[in-house]
């Protein structure tokens, strides 16, 4: 990778379908877990126009209502709208139970570092794990800024402060990085200022606010709040687009449909570093493609923290 460069990430809020269809798959994995701390279960959502799809194999030793659980975060992440909402939107279910098996069933407190070596998996992933001493999360700084700016667009629809906002929305933030190798002989690239930040906030109601008002108050109570706290700060230069493209619809499902896993980069490291293109969603805990790329994160993590590397 070039020293002197710009790189970008972006975002999304809780409401845009992908993530929503993420959640979804989560929450009915949280309730499996709930009821019993080894369930096994995979499941994936996908959502479209008035329709919720689940499916899901698992081994039943619990008893979930997987539509009640779908409804239940479609509420909660705030969608009422007439095309789409927890009442009246279609759930159907593709559910196969698995035989019950004793792989897994083990607590693993109880087992010597040797046991625990001598535990298998069925399936095979490549997983990457990345950490940078970028931000106080240890993650870089396009994609921190990118999450802060989505949190701080679900904050300002979800205390009503711009109550005109539906959940959908996007963010995205470029970083210029420069070499400072002349300057700090160990850092190799650091960000240098922000190049770009780009957010888009649908709508409940097109014909209410105009496109000026929106941006200004976007700015106001989601832009400046996100950087109160950051030593890179938006210049005079900073290029600034607020639903660049107008008007924003009230998005969601209803414009275009969501899948469980799609969004991987934004769930790891914004592009910014590899990771495995498994899906981190709707899996219980064993499953290797999710457990080993959390695993080679902390590896990575805590060779940042030792003061072994910058990245």
């Amino acid at each position: 990778m070039k020293k002197d460069f710009m790189f970008t990430s972006e975002s999304v809020t809780q409401g845009h379908p992908d993530k929503l269809c993420d959640r979804i798959s989560d929450a009915i994995v949280d309730r499996m877990l709930q009821q019993d701390p080894y369930s096994r279960i995979i499941t994936e959502c996908a959502v479209s126009t008035g329709i919720v799809f689940l499916s899901a194999r698992f081994e039943p030793n619990t008893n979930v209502d997987f539509t009640n659980v779908a409804r239940r975060v479609i509420k909660d992440v705030g969608y009422d709208q007439p095309s789409f909402n927890s009442k009246t939107c279609s759930i159907l279910t593709s559910l196969e139970e698995l035989p019950a098996s004793k792989e897994g069933k083990f607590d693993e407190k109880q087992l010597t570092d040797a046991q625990i070596e001598q535990i298998g998996v069925k399936n095979q992933v490549t997983v990457f794990g990345f950490a940078c001493n970028q931000t106080q999360t240890l993650i870089p700084l396009p994609i921190w800024l990118a999450h802060k700016l989505a949190r701080q667009l679900d904050k300002v629809r979800q205390e009503e402060i711009l109550p005109y906002l539906a959940p959908d929305g996007k963010t995205q933030v470029g970083v210029e990085y420069r070499d400072t190798q002349s300057v700090m002989p160990s850092a190799y690239r650091c960000p240098y200022r922000i190049h770009s930040i780009t957010i888009i906030a649908s709508q409940k109601d097109l014909s209410y606010p105009d496109l000026k008002q929106l941006e200004k108050e976007i700015y106001e109570t989601v832009i400046k709040p996100a950087f109160t706290e950051e030593s890179i700060q938006p210049d005079n230069d900073t290029h600034i687009f607020i639903n660049p493209d107008g008007i924003d619809s009230p998005g969601g499902p209803a414009s275009h449909a969501g899948l469980t896993g799609r969004k991987n980069a934004i769930d790891t490291y914004g592009e910014y570093a590899k990771h495995s293109g498994a899906a981190l969603s709707g899996k219980d805990p064993i499953r290797i493609d999710k457990v080993a790329a959390y695993a080679a994160r902390y590896a990575a993590i805590n060779i940042i923290a030792a003061n072994i590397a910058d990245e």
